[in-house]
């Protein structure tokens, strides 16, 4: 034990202070007596962290400790329904005053109310609200100057016009997180954010899709990432985003052809679920000329035949990778059509592409067909790398490595 106090004891302050940094602000407070050292180093924690289970004489210490504090860099707070917005706002705005840079609020569905704090003193870069109500949404004369960073995980609002509201009030807003459940209580998730630059949307909570329409609205034109796991929306539209680099997209979707032209800038797509009707209707002129990577999953209906037209409209591509992940997946197509080859060479499979990655190849017609054919037509491969957990992978396997390669210097790696 001794030499386990004396090794723990050589740390530097700055990793004890981050160990300290992430424990409750009362687990912290009770280190100062476990040696001379540990005696002052507390004081230097700028991160608070109130975990209550009712209002009582605990967070009336808890604000007292805020007071003595000189500077508050983070705090969060986990509260049951019984704390009131009333209780809690004296707390966050003494907090603010003292130069608060990020807050997080979990309040187990109660109603919250911003504090006028933040419209006149807020140094505020990040704010994390989870599950908690916010039906009352600030007016247009109330604005949250420096808030870069918003997550809504879980958050209830009145109706589709306080989702608007609150991020008009953001006008320096770049990084915006949104997690809904059957609390949310919106149809049409409206985000118009001209400054935001990164986006993620989690929509994969519940059991079975809402009826009415329901969905997301994204204008974003400075966006560069963008998230979405979706498994719930009959209503997606994507428009304005001719900066985005960096695009994952995990949906269950009946007109995908409507937003995928929305990529069309993007360096970097991970496209899960999209339905066969995109290939049913009409092809929409969508050009990836930019794309240098795609990760395709194959629980795609048809996603052959997606992944055709594809290849014919990336000419940049570099490298490609085909999955297959189902526990992350929002549905799972076997295969039940046929595969329609390009009518000429991709210009990719010419001239760049030279990494080719497949998990959980299974050997299926399809599959096999369009294993075959990239690898007789790309040209600058430099690596193949299959891998199956079938109980016929040796056999599989076996017919890959028969076939003839278009590059000469291609390497084809089994697992």
């Amino acid at each position: 034990m001794e030499n386990q106090n004396d090794t723990f004891s050589e740390f530097p302050d700055e990793l004890l202070l981050k160990i300290l940094s992430s424990l409750p602000s009362k687990d912290v407070v009770a280190t100062s007596v476990l040696s001379k050292r540990w005696r002052s180093l507390w004081k230097e924690v700028n991160t608070f962290r109130y975990d209550g289970e009712c209002p009582d004489r605990s967070l009336s210490r808890f604000q007292l400790f805020i007071s003595r504090r000189s500077s508050v860099d983070i705090l969060e707070l986990k509260l049951n329904p019984h704390f009131k917005y009333e209780v809690i706002n004296p707390l966050i705005n003494m907090a603010v005053m003292r130069s608060l840079r990020e807050l997080r609020i979990d309040m187990l569905y109660t109603c919250f109310k911003f504090p006028k704090s933040f419209n006149v003193f807020s140094q505020l870069e990040t704010i994390i609200l989870e599950k908690l109500s916010l039906v009352d949404v600030p007016s247009s004369n109330f604005f949250l100057p420096c808030i870069k960073s918003l997550h809504l995980l879980s958050v209830k609002f009145s109706g589709d016009e306080s989702v608007r509201k609150l991020l008009s009030i953001c006008p320096s807003l770049e990084d915006l997180v949104v997690k809904r459940s059957s609390y949310t209580n919106v149809m049409i998730f409206t985000i118009d954010v001209p400054t935001l630059t990164s986006l993620s949307i989690d929509n994969s909570a519940g059991k079975s899709r809402p009826k009415c329409v329901h969905g997301f609205v994204v204008n974003a034109p400075s966006l560069k990432c963008f998230s979405i796991r979706d498994s719930f929306s009959n209503y997606l539209r994507f428009e304005n985003m001719p900066e985005l680099v960096k695009a994952s997209v995990n949906v269950v979707c009946d007109e995908p052809d409507k937003f995928l032209g929305s990529f069309a800038s993007t360096q970097y797509l991970s496209l899960c679920s999209v339905t066969s009707q995109y290939l049913q209707t009409p092809y929409p002129p969508t050009s990836f000329l930019f794309l240098d990577r795609l990760e395709l999953c194959s629980c795609s209906v048809e996603w052959w035949n997606l992944l055709t037209r594809i290849l014919d409209d990336a000419p940049r591509l570099r490298v490609l990778q085909l999955k297959l992940y189902r526990k992350h997946c929002v549905q799972y197509q076997p295969d039940s059509a046929p595969w329609y080859k390009p009518d000429s060479t991709p210009e990719c499979l010419l001239l760049h592409l030279e990494m080719f990655e497949w998990s959980q190849y299974k050997g299926t017609e399809q599959e096999t067909q369009v294993a075959k054919y990239i690898l007789a037509n790309a040209s600058c491969l430099k690596k193949g790398t299959f891998y199956s957990d079938s109980t016929e992978k040796r056999e599989i396997f076996k017919e890959l490595e028969c076939v003839a390669r278009g590059s000469k210097t291609c390497q084809l790696v089994f697992e």
